[in-house]
C-alpha cells in the first residue's frame, strides 16, 4: 500500500492510516474518505483529538496552505470537520457491510454464526461486528465460538446494523475472509483511531454518529 505524509505531523504512513482532504472549487476544505475526489488534496492522520485541535487553532489551515502552495483561509476549514469525517466513515463501513452481505461473505445471528463455523467450505472467520447495545453475555458467547484471534468491533448499534443489512434486530455479524472484509477492517481501523478507541486487534467499542 502506498504511503502518504501527514501535513500536520509530517509522518509517512500507509494510506489506510490517513484521510485525504481536498480543496473544493469554492475554496473550502472537504474530507475525501474514498480518496476519489478530483483536484488538489492532502493527507492527515486519523487522530480525532489532534485533528480537532488543529482545526480550532488554525494549524490545519496553515498546513494546508503550505501543502497546496496557496492560501487556505482559516474559515475555509469547517469547524465540524472531524464530525463530518466520522459520519462519512461510518456510512462507508455500514455500506461495506451491505456489500459483503450481497457477496455472501457474512452471517448474522448467534445460531447461524455457530452453524457457519462448523460448515465445510464456509470460509475462515475474519471479523465480528457486534451491536453496541447488545448483551455482554451474547458478545462473550460469540467470542468463545469464533476464537480469540478474530477481532471484535462494536461501533454501531443494532438499529444501524439492521438498516445496513435490511434485516431486523441484527446484534452480531460474522464476516469471512475476503478482499471486501480486509477493506472493511481498514476502514473500521481508521474510524476507531479517529475516535481514539485503540487498535482493531483489541475489542473496540464506541457509539456511531
Amino acid at each position: 500500500m502506498r504511503e502518504r505524509r501527514c501535513i500536520l505531523n509530517h509522518e509517512a504512513r500507509p494510506e489506510s492510516d490517513l484521510v485525504r482532504l481536498a480543496l473544493g472549487p469554492d475554496g473550502m476544505i472537504v474530507p475525501d474518505v474514498a480518496a476519489r475526489l478530483p483536484g488538489r488534496g492532502m493527507w492527515v492522520s486519523v487522530d480525532g483529538a489532534a485533528l480537532a485541535a488543529a482545526v480550532q487553532d488554525g494549524k490545519l489551515a496553515k498546513a494546508a496552505s503550505r501543502s497546496l502552495k496557496t492560501t487556505v483561509r482559516r474559515e475555509a476549514v469547517p469547524e465540524d470537520l472531524v464530525e463530518t469525517i466520522d459520519r462519512l466513515m461510518t456510512r462507508r463501513c455500514l455500506d461495506r457491510l451491505g456489500l459483503e452481505q450481497r457477496a455472501g461473505n457474512l452471517v448474522t445471528g448467534f445460531d447461524k454464526i455457530k452453524a457457519a463455523l462448523t460448515k465445510r467450505g464456509a470460509g475462515r472467520p475474519a471479523l465480528v461486528v457486534a451491536a453496541t447495545d447488545g448483551a455482554e453475555d451474547g458478545r462473550r458467547k460469540i467470542k468463545a465460538a469464533v476464537g480469540d484471534n478474530v477481532p471484535t468491533v462494536s461501533l454501531f448499534d443494532r438499529e444501524a446494523l439492521s438498516k445496513a443489512l435490511g434485516r431486523e434486530n441484527v446484534v452480531h455479524v460474522l464476516l469471512m475472509t475476503s478482499g471486501g472484509t480486509e477493506m472493511l477492517k481498514a476502514d473500521l481501523g481508521r474510524l476507531i483511531r479517529l475516535r481514539g478507541l485503540g487498535p482493531l486487534t483489541c475489542e473496540a467499542q464506541g457509539n456511531e454518529e
